[in-house]
């Protein structure tokens, strides 16, 4: 029993002595640092119906959103603003599948061209600003929060045509970003998953399409994981 305790109390000095040698120090004194990531992300469109889809007899057409996953890189830009508060820039192009499905309830699904899936995969240009509040560090470890802004632009095409002009969307967004993340110091590098949620402000529906007058309102949501490197 003595030789076990002995071994375990030797095992726990070396891991104290491991965490007492902080990798990269005086990285946080640093102004400005450069990185980049690696993310990935359930995305959808989320659908506020219109006053004529709820007018619609039993048999009309049901429009339903579906996640869809995406991923995304991009570069990082961080400032030190304070002791414990950095500013991020930390643009990147994505690439989503979101999708709509509208089936007509009149007419089982799959005759007579009953059920449409609307999928716009185009890439979108994504510019975040965000603020990053960090605790502070404990050894190699460290939490901290992020929020702020991200505006975008659609590159590709804003409509969707299966045999006909199904629904159009608008090119450009704004949303609203935050999420928690943690970093991890190593001898070379800092290595920073963080997971973030997206809510988007605009209405993503411009006029024009079969489908339009269904839809009052749709806006992005997203839930990423983000694997940082700096």
């Amino acid at each position: 029993m003595f030789l076990i305790f002995l071994a375990g109390a030797t095992q726990v000095q070396a891991q104290n002595q491991k965490v007492k040698g902080e990798n990269k120090p005086g990285y946080d004194e640093k102004r400005i640092h450069y990185g980049f990531y690696l993310g990935m992300s359930y995305s959808k469109y989320y659908i506020e119906h219109s006053q004529a889809y709820a007018d619609q007899a039993g048999g009309g057409t049901q429009v339903n959103t579906m996640n869809s996953l995406g991923f995304y890189p991009g570069l990082v830009l961080n400032v030190r603003l304070l002791e414990y508060l950095d500013a991020r820039f930390v643009p990147g192009v994505g690439f989503y599948g979101r999708s709509i499905d509208f089936e007509s309830g009149s007419v089982p699904e799959g005759e007579g061209g009953s059920f449409d899936n609307t999928t716009f995969a185009s890439p979108v240009i994504e510019l975040p600003v965000l603020l990053k509040y960090r605790a502070k560090r404990r050894g190699n470890f460290r939490m901290y929060m992020v929020g702020g802004v991200k505006a975008s632009r659609v590159l590709g095409n804003t409509k969707h045509t299966q045999n006909r002009d199904l629904l159009r969307i608008n090119r450009n967004d704004l949303a609203i970003e935050y999420g928690v993340g943690l970093d991890i110091f190593y001898p070379y590098f800092k290595f920073a998953p963080e997971l973030r949620f997206s809510h988007g402000l605009m209405n993503q529906k411009a006029d024009g399409g079969e489908y339009s007058p269904l839809i009052d309102r749709m806006t992005t949501r997203n839930l990423s994981l983000i694997f940082h490197f700096e």
